[in-house]
C-alpha cells in the first residue's frame, strides 16, 4: 500500500524547500562576505606594514642627508679658510 502525499501539502513543501535553499544560500554568501572582510583586514595590515617601512626608510634617508649636509658645510669651511690663506699669501707677495 503506497502512501501518497496529500495534495494540499505539495505547495507547502515546495515553499519550504525553496525557503530552505534560499536560507542555505544566504548563509553561504554571508560566510563568503566574512572571508572577504577578513581579507580586506589582511590587506590593511599589509599596507600598514609597508607604510611603516617607508617611514623608517624616510627617516634613514633624512639622517643620511643631514650627515651629507654637515660634511658639505665642513668642506666649505675648510675651503674658505684655505682660500683666505692663499689670498693673504698673494697679498703679501704682491706687497713686496
Amino acid at each position: 500500500m503506497p502512501t501518497q502525499l496529500n495534495p494540499t501539502y505539495v505547495p507547502l513543501l515546495t515553499f519550504l524547500g525553496t525557503l530552505l535553499i534560499v536560507a542555505v544560500g544566504i548563509l553561504y554568501n554571508n560566510s563568503r562576505i566574512t572571508d572577504f572582510s577578513n581579507r580586506i583586514g589582511d590587506v590593511k595590515d599589509l599596507i600598514g606594514g609597508v607604510k611603516d617601512l617607508i617611514q623608517a626608510e624616510a627617516r634613514v634617508t633624512d639622517a643620511n642627508i643631514r650627515r651629507l649636509e654637515e660634511k658639505i658645510d665642513r668642506m666649505e669651511n675648510i675651503l674658505q679658510s684655505r682660500l683666505a690663506e692663499h689670498d693673504s699669501r698673494l697679498r703679501r707677495l704682491e706687497s713686496r
